[in-house]
């Protein structure tokens, strides 16, 4: 299966660090689903303390427009299991984007990413977003690995969580330091994009290194590595941003 998702990128967390969004209420976790063609996305929501809480869980396409809000009631440390796939329905199939979960509780999300039938990733966040503009930076970065050889090609998404768009740079790298792509983004409120590195970059035995992004506000980087048939076979998600101290 060659694996393809829509672009809206290009004119286009560790897990869980998260940032929240101006008027955020209670406490903000944001995930990735990805609910193409041949994949599907289970969603685990945990009380991770003692008092019953509601969870509102919210899904996005790729261009920021809501798909899905549903609320998940939870007794003292129970878990409950979404499957996307089943409450898109007409949707399923053709969307991927931005999941936020929003509670005045303590939870955690594991994020089960399946392609064929089979699960394939699972990413656990359990760390609330944190306000990103309560550090007097001028920007934030953040970093993936790639490859872009015969035998592995990489998909990058970047996912905004806010309200308000957010701009920014990215700078892709050789494993010998040469600068091989710089392109601009423009995400707008809730919205996601996609690049696959192939259409990008040339094929080749060196075409493997580091991916630098820079931005005004973190997002959600996702990395997507695919084997040399297409398929998928492992996803990072990566919140985890640095500064650049002058």
């Amino acid at each position: 299966m060659t694996y393809r998702k829509a672009s809206a990128l290009l004119p286009v967390l560790l897990l869980g660090l998260a940032l929240v969004a101006p008027g955020a209420w209670g406490r903000t976790y944001i995930a990735y689903h990805d609910s193409t063609e041949g994949h599907s996305t289970a969603v685990v929501v945990t009380n991770l303390g003692e008092p019953e809480t509601s969870v509102v869980l919210t899904a996005y396409d790729s261009a920021g427009e809501e798909i899905l809000s549903t609320n998940v009631d939870l007794g003292s440390f129970t878990s409950e299991a979404l499957f996307l796939e089943e409450l898109l329905e007409e949707t399923s199939g053709r969307t991927w984007g931005l999941l936020r979960a929003e509670t005045e509780g303590r939870i955690a999300l594991a994020i089960w990413i399946g392609a064929e039938g089979n699960w394939l990733a699972i990413e656990n966040v359990s760390v609330q977003m944190t306000n990103a503009r309560a550090y007097d930076y001028s920007g934030y970065w953040m970093t993936t690995n790639y490859a872009n050889t015969s035998s592995r090609s990489t998909g990058l998404s970047l996912v905004n969580p806010y309200d308000a768009a957010v701009t920014g740079q990215i700078y892709i790298y050789d494993a010998d330091g040469g600068a091989q792509l710089t392109l601009p983004f423009d995400l707008p409120p809730y919205s996601s994009a996609f690049v696959l590195l192939s259409d990008r970059l040339d094929v080749g035995s060196s075409i493997w290194g580091m991916i630098d992004i820079s931005c005004e506000l973190p997002v959600l980087l996702v990395t997507e590595y695919l084997s040399a048939s297409g398929d998928l076979i492992d996803v990072d998600l990566v919140s985890t941003f640095y500064l650049i101290v002058q």
